[in-house]
């Protein structure tokens, strides 16, 4: 198949996407393709394709593909080419509500997919912002100046990389993106953690109430302490954090080198490394939101790490805090320790 200059689009909110993608395909005569086998994105490797119409794969022409969300962009082939263009489509109306939106990705999924985990659609909303070229809002002619202003410096701290547009339609959109000089980074290089971790975060686009602040800390995290100190943040007490990611460590878990992937209500914190070349990582994370007390925050998290006579008594001690959090796979510490963390 001709894969020239493929244009995937993306977005949660299914009817705008796939109108989008329609008319994109039709204004550029390309030849839309939707992928809509999502469980051919859950392998171990990138997916090619997913073709509904084989014909496609004899014409030498531009490529319009139409992700649906149950497709993970990371695993999509086709988006990691040089000239691929990713259009993350936002209803603007609805930006808000699928940012804290509690539904699972799928309904019904099996057990241990964790597209039906709580948070997952809001989780895949925020990916596909983060994973875009070009965030093109539709919806927005009722919008106030004001609440435009908010969401668009949003969408731009999210993914400092992409540009963001009111779209008055996809030819314009495309055009736009195509007319850019700036040349856009590898798919996982986009996000605005990545860039926060990096002392790289400078959004384009701004608004007094939206912030992202770097949080670092050398101390492990007490378990029983951060649960608390979660809910206290997710009540909004220091503000509306509405993304948080990157790395920390928790104590009971020694050595062992989580991600941190927060959205809305919803939080992920998974294993990553158990290696050496990690060991001085410890707490490392962006957070992004909503008239944010950075101060504030710091402190809380600070609060929730070992204090000193909990740091001199080591991991031993350490092993034996309560842990609210959900059971780890079986993975060996640098201790040497195997079994469910």
């Amino acid at each position: 198949m001709d894969t020239r200059n493929p244009v995937i689009v993306v977005g949660v909110c299914a009817p705008e996407r796939r109108s989008y993608a329609e008319r994109l395909a039709q204004a550029t005569d390309g030849r839309l393709l939707p992928l809509v086998d999502g469980r051919a994105a859950r392998g171990r490797h990138p997916v090619e394709f997913s073709l509904e119409h084989p014909s496609i794969a004899r014409r030498p022409v531009e490529v319009v593909a139409d992700l649906a969300s149950e497709f993970d962009l990371p695993h999509l082939a086709l988006a990691q080419g040089p000239d691929a263009s990713v259009i993350c489509v936002v209803d603007t109306v609805h930006l808000g509500h699928d940012l804290r939106d509690g539904a699972p990705l799928i309904v019904g999924a099996p057990e241990g997919d964790d597209r039906r985990d709580f948070g997952s659609r809001a989780r895949r909303a925020v990916s596909y912002i983060e994973g875009a070229t070009l965030i093109a809002f539709v919806n927005w002619e009722s919008t106030p100046t004001a609440e435009l202003s908010l969401l668009m410096a949003l969408a731009s701290h999210l993914n400092p990389t992409a540009r963001v547009r009111l779209s008055r339609g996809p030819t314009e959109d495309l055009h736009a993106l195509r007319a850019s000089p700036s040349f856009a980074p590898p798919l996982l290089e986009r996000a605005g953690w990545v860039h926060s971790l990096n002392d790289e975060h400078d959004p384009h686009m701004t608004d007094s109430r939206v912030t992202t602040v770097r949080y670092e800390q050398p101390r492990p995290f007490h378990p029983a302490r951060l649960h608390i100190a979660l809910d206290v943040i997710e009540s909004g007490h220091h503000g509306v954090v509405l993304r948080s990611a990157g790395f920390c460590r928790l104590a009971s878990r020694t050595g062992i080198l989580a991600r941190w992937d927060q959205v809305g209500s919803a939080l992920w914190i998974d294993p990553v490394s158990t290696d050496v070349e990690t060991a001085s990582t410890v707490q490392d994370l962006a957070v992004t939101g909503l008239d944010l007390d950075h101060a504030g925050l710091r402190t809380a998290l600070d609060d929730a790490t070992v204090t000193d006579d909990e740091l001199t008594a080591g991991p031993t001690a350490w092993w034996r805090f309560s842990d609210p959090f959900p059971a780890w796979p079986s993975i060996v510490d640098q201790a040497g320790r195997s079994g469910d963390q």
